[in-house]
């Protein structure tokens, strides 16, 4: 993002792939517009908020020309967004890789096919992707020659917008992997030319498609929404024109009426569904239980249905009650309050809450039981921050415990991200000059 920094809100253009300038820029929380100079006439899209607004099609933006230069700039408003359709940040991201030409996905993928993939724990979020990342879940090392056949614009997805790491291959293994990949015409013209009469194929089987076949598909691509708004194409606030057309779009391809003769485990799930979908309709129709969800989801992530927002309060409360315990000084109390609702949600803002509460009794703790709570306190801190940022406290607990743990480099990179946000923080960089100090102390 540093070299990215220099160009925004000025009038130098960028020379760069749009799918990663768009993933860097996302990823750092900016928002503002990408201005797109690709020789006819030039367009901006908006990025906010994990969000992204365009009216162009995918199939242009995934074949933008190598000489295409962009522009960005940190003003937008609210009258820009309008007439531009509103997609999610990552969907959005994906979407134009699928219409990015196979030979330039690989090209980039080409230099990292004898390596692994390691995909990170907050890759469970993307759930437009989960039946693609079904064949990789519980493998910590994916070999990203043998996968790149069938998945090299997933992969390239996840690398780009840093749900996946290159992990580096071994020496014998990058030998084994050498050997098949040159034995492979993966990168071939005539790979290609297969790969393009797959795509016909397919389409010319999507379109003979039996009335079973149609319901399992619209079924696939529809169970796995995020959340209650999304279901009907909303962002986070009800609109009943939008919320209707999609609802009835849902009736009439799932209806009752449409699944006579199809199987009964079709059957079950389309009524399922369908009874989910009435339920989550009515549920956010109501305004004020509308805006309770929306402040629920701000606070614990997505809630996808009537019994999640009733648990979802419930838990609420909890929190609260939790909060309150901790106020007076029932640390232990408010720690298994806070433990007992990560255990059920696996919100990691529980987690850090019950650590900060744990924390308050560490001056009572003697060297062994140290020892081994700050172990814990340690991996749990570490977990969060795969998946959230964590609080200043949490960071300065977290250099804290390093440095118990003698593990100064790990402690100093915590403060220098600190540093990082804010400079002037004279108890972070104190700490960082003390613990210089006596790791050199140590080392002589």
């Amino acid at each position: 993002m540093d070299f990215i920094s220099p160009y925004i809100d000025s009038e130098k253009k960028l020379h760069i792939r749009f799918e990663k300038l768009f993933a860097l820029l996302s990823s750092c929380g900016f928002s503002g517009k990408i201005n797109v100079f690709n020789g006819g006439e030039p367009f901006f899209i908006i990025v906010s908020r994990g969000s992204a607004w365009t009216d162009k099609p995918f199939n242009l933006l995934g074949n933008l020309s190598k000489n295409t230069l962009f522009k960005v700039d940190s003003a937008i408003s609210d009258e820009m967004k309008k007439g531009l359709k509103e997609y999610d940040g990552n969907e959005f991201l994906f979407s134009v890789i699928l219409n990015m030409p196979r030979e330039r996905v690989l090209e980039v993928l080409k230099p990292y096919a004898t390596e692994f993939l390691s995909i990170k724990p907050e890759a469970a979020k993307l759930i437009f992707l989960h039946d693609d990342l079904q064949p990789f879940v519980g493998q910590k090392r994916i070999e990203i020659f043998s996968n790149l056949k069938k998945s090299y614009r997933v992969i390239y997805f996840l690398l780009i917008s840093q749900s996946a790491v290159i992990v580096q291959a071994t020496m014998e293994e990058r030998a084994k992997i050498t050997e098949k990949l040159n034995k492979s015409d993966i990168f071939s013209e005539k790979a290609a030319t297969e790969e393009v009469v797959e795509k016909v194929a397919a389409e010319k089987k999507q379109e003979t498609l039996s009335e079973e076949e149609e319901i399992k598909m619209f079924l696939n691509a529809n169970e796995h929404y995020t959340d209650v708004f999304k279901l009907f194409g909303l962002k986070d606030k009800f609109d009943e024109k939008i919320a209707r057309r999609e609802y009835i779009k849902i009736m009439q391809k799932i209806h009752p009426d449409k699944l006579v003769g199809i199987s009964p485990n079709t059957a079950l799930r389309a009524k399922e569904f369908l009874q989910l979908a009435g339920e989550c309709y009515e549920l956010i129709r109501d305004p004020e239980v509308a805006a309770d969800i929306r402040h629920l989801m701000m606070k614990y992530g997505p809630i996808r249905s009537k019994t999640e927002y009733l648990k979802m309060k419930e838990y609420d409360s909890a929190m609260m009650k939790a909060t309150a315990l901790a106020k007076i000084g029932s640390y232990e109390a408010a720690a298994k309050v806070f433990d007992f609702i990560y255990n059920e949600t696996k919100n990691p803002a529980a987690l850090e809450q019950k650590n900060l509460a744990l924390w308050k009794l560490a001056p009572k703790w003697n060297k062994f039981e140290k020892a081994d709570r700050y172990k814990e306190i340690r991996d749990d801190f570490v977990k969060i921050s795969m998946i959230k940022d964590l609080s200043l406290e949490s960071k300065y607990i977290l250099a804290e415990i390093y440095e118990f743990f003698e593990d100064i480099p790990d402690a100093i990179k915590v403060l220098d991200t600190i540093l990082k946000e804010r400079p002037d923080d004279f108890k972070a960089a104190g700490m960082k000059k003390r613990m210089i100090y006596y790791n050199r102390l140590n080392k002589n």
